[in-house]
């Protein structure tokens, strides 16, 4: 299904890992435009944080998803 990418990309992949053993990295694999995402172009972006960011971000991504479950009542989190 292609996604809807009016305003953003799309992600496609990610991976996690850690980062000389202290800091939690993950690297988000993207498509930023329909025609990208046909052509099976993707840009990769690795991000480093501290653990806290780390289990701060996969709080919020856990609460956007059951929002997203819930239907179209917009939410916004923010750190």
């Amino acid at each position: 299904m292609k996604p809807d990418m009016d305003l953003i990309g799309a992600l496609t992949s990610f991976s996690v890992g850690t980062l000389e053993g202290r800091d939690a990295m993950m690297v988000i694999e993207l498509a930023t435009t329909p025609e990208e995402y046909e052509q099976g172009i993707r840009r990769q972006m690795p991000v480093a944080m501290t653990p806290e960011h780390a289990r701060e971000l996969g709080e919020a991504l856990l609460l956007a998803a059951k929002a997203a479950q819930m239907g179209e009542a917009p939410s916004y989190t923010m750190n």
